[in-house]
């Protein structure tokens, strides 16, 4: 459901902004704020469902989620959706933060692989799904239409949740949930998101970018402060101390980063070099989601039994090459090239991210587990943040820099460097794998 309804929107938005009468820059904060609240949210309710349990986690999410949809389906103007959007996101926040940890909890050691791959799946169809769902859905309904779906699904997953969620046992933790810490965290990673998505608009020095990247230093301090205190700690900096759990944690971040940066600027190259028509551009932007689907499984399954270690190094080294591919992207590039290059990206994805998310659920204790997952999700969102800023503040500085204003020129010669670093990052994260353990 999650990615489902993120996937539907980003095809509804043009229709929104023209019946809400809005400018493109305010449509864009219905996406932004769903991704700032989940991002905020996810590691402070990876530890809120520590103490009180999945089954609290699940209903407290779906009931969240399906509060913001009621919002956005009711809303009237671009301010009340932007309302909703940050209340689905407070809901989201708390299923996609404990999802993994779910899995982990309920899968044996020697099917961990194969249990995180399923869900990968599960993710992977609902990005496929959406394009098609959200463009069938527009033409013929309105596009609250694009929201209205949600309440069956999340219906029946509240029912689901009852039903199967109260086999398992109540959290013996007495570990009270210190709302300083909690609030403090959330603000840092709040104000962090905020500065990055600013850093395309505005200078570093400006005081949309700087204010929120001071207020996230403050935040953070109060917090690691806090954290020092046994007593009062909310997640435990000492997961952090478990090499294993940190560096894969690192790889994760250089793959979103990767994926990001470069795929950010791809519609860009596919539509305003290449003259592809949408439909053709979603067509090609589900190759990723389509090899995803049909690896991760299988990747996870190989993971149980031969171990991480080359399958998390080969799969950031096919990455890394198909971003090496975005090099000889041209107006001339055959189709069949540029389908390739996000062939690799896919495969090399799916291969990485189900053996990588199991080592780093497998290096955390039991108790931990919930708290790890919200770590492991931020640290995605994160990633795709950071990718996103990176790349769109430097394809802006070389553009200015090289005086290119318009013409393929104009976008290709910025876009092959931005692709650099994509490579880069991609590589940078297969040698961490390949120095961590094998089982």
């Amino acid at each position: 459901m999650g990615t489902l309804d993120g996937s539907i929107l980003n095809v509804a938005l043009p229709t929104i902004a023209s019946d809400l009468s809005c400018r493109i820059d305010q449509v864009a904060w219905v996406v932004m704020a769903y991704a700032a609240t989940l991002v905020a949210l996810m590691m402070v309710f990876g530890a809120w469902a520590q103490r009180r349990g999945y089954p609290f986690a699940y209903k407290f999410g779906y009931a969240a989620f399906l509060l913001g949809s009621t919002v956005c389906i009711l809303s009237r103007d671009i301010n009340m959706l932007i309302a909703g959007r940050v209340i689905q996101g407070v809901g989201a926040a708390m299923f996609q933060a404990v999802g993994i940890g779910l899995v982990t909890e309920v899968f044996p050691p020697s099917e961990r692989g194969k249990g995180i791959g399923t869900m990968v799946m599960m993710v992977s169809a609902g990005l496929m799904a959406g394009p098609p769902i959200g463009g069938f859905l527009l033409q013929y309904f309105p596009w609250q239409s694009i929201f209205i779906i949600n309440l069956p699904i999340g219906l029946v997953a509240l029912v689901l949740s009852q039903m199967f969620f109260r086999k398992f046992p109540l959290p013996t933790t007495t570990a009270r949930m210190h709302l300083t810490g909690a609030a403090a965290l959330a603000t840092a990673l709040l104000t962090a998101m905020l500065g990055l998505s600013f850093f395309d608009e505005y200078p570093f020095w400006s005081l949309q970018v700087g204010g929120c990247w001071t207020l996230m230093v403050i935040a953070a301090t109060l917090f690691i402060v806090g954290e020092n205190r046994p007593h009062r700690a909310l997640i435990g900096l000492d997961i952090f101390h478990n090499a294993e759990f940190s560096l894969r944690l690192v790889a994760m971040l250089l793959m979103f980063v990767a994926l990001a940066g470069s795929l950010v600027l791809l519609p860009f190259f596919l539509q305003n070099v290449k003259g592809l028509s949408p439909r053709t551009l979603g067509l090609y932007l589900t190759i990723l989601p389509v090899t995803m689907f049909f690896t991760a499984r299988q990747a996870g399954w190989l993971s149980d039994r031969f171990g991480y270690r080359i399958l998390t190094t080969g799969g950031l080294l096919l990455v890394s090459v198909g971003f090496a591919l975005f090099q000889w992207f041209e107006v001339a590039t055959q189709p069949v090239y540029i389908a390739l290059s996000l062939v690799l990206i896919g495969f090399g994805v799916g291969i990485f991210g189900t053996p990588n998310a199991s080592a780093v659920m497998g290096a955390i204790p039991q108790e931990q587990r919930a708290t790890a997952s919200g770590i492991v999700s931020t640290t995605r969102n994160l990633g795709m943040a950071i990718g996103i800023a990176v790349s769109t503040g430097l394809f802006a500085f070389l553009q200015n820099r090289m005086h290119l204003s318009d013409g393929a020129e104009a976008f290709l010669t910025p876009f092959h460097q931005v692709a650099i670093l994509s490579v880069i990052a991609a590589f940078a994260g297969a040698v961490i794998s390949f120095t961590r353990r094998n089982r």
